[in-house]
């Protein structure tokens, strides 16, 4: 707008502008409250699945503790299918293998595990059920399952995942790998492994667990 202009010809350039300009501004102002609405009413959304499914997930530890293991089952179906966005889906899967896995039903329990695995959006739950799936497959009898159900983790540096690693190499035989694995576990800064345990195990494997000790006067010329 043009300083120079008078009052009256500033006032009518402004209304030949809002006149000009008033359908777009409309248009923005349309868009705003509809997005600020789509918002709120997601937010409502997102508090309601999360409210339902906590109630659901409380309803599957009601039917554990009863025993009630086929309708804490369907619970957690119906949490994986309609509020797998939710936390509470894992949460209530991980605690129905700790049901089965007592009841020795380790297939089912097994099973469990791999659809976490698959399904969580939380990567560090991937790492438990990892874990917690290799411990099953041990008690299968499925040492080279498990061992591979640990190494497709990657390096997670975590001394639990190297104290079951030598749990399973010290079942197929490898006390040598076993005791390194152990010692991996003992290494580690990380909390994880009852340390005692573990140096139980490295004691039980015999004299290949004792460090390699070079003989007096070895290395010296004669």
């Amino acid at each position: 707008m043009d300083e120079n202009l008078s009052e009256r010809q500033q006032v009518e350039w402004l209304r030949a502008q809002l006149r000009e300009n008033a359908p777009w501004a409309l248009a923005g102002v349309v868009v705003f409250l509809a997005v600020l609405v789509g918002y709120q009413q997601f937010q409502g959304w997102r508090e309601r699945q999360s409210a339902t499914a906590d109630q659901k997930y409380q309803a599957t530890l009601d039917a554990l503790s009863k025993g009630d293991g086929d309708g804490a089952g369907r619970l957690v179906k119906e949490l994986r299918e309609s509020f797998g966005r939710t936390p509470y889906s894992d949460l209530a899967a991980l605690a129905l293998v700790r049901y089965e896995v007592e009841g020795g039903r380790l297939a089912s329990a097994a099973q469990l595990l791999e659809d976490v695995i698959k399904n969580t959006r939380d990567p560090d739950l991937v790492t438990v059920a990892r874990l917690r799936l290799a411990r099953v497959q041990r008690a299968e009898g499925k040492p080279d399952e498990a061992l591979a159900t640990l190494a497709a983790a990657g390096g997670t540096g975590s001394p639990a995942f190297a104290e079951v690693r030598g749990d399973l190499l010290a079942d197929k035989g490898d006390a040598a790998g076993a005791v390194a694995a152990w010692r991996e576990a003992l290494a580690s800064k990380r909390a994880g492994v009852n340390r005692e345990l573990v140096e139980l195990k490295i004691a039980s494997a015999g004299p290949v667990a004792a460090p390699a000790v070079a003989p007096a006067g070895a290395g010296k010329a004669p």
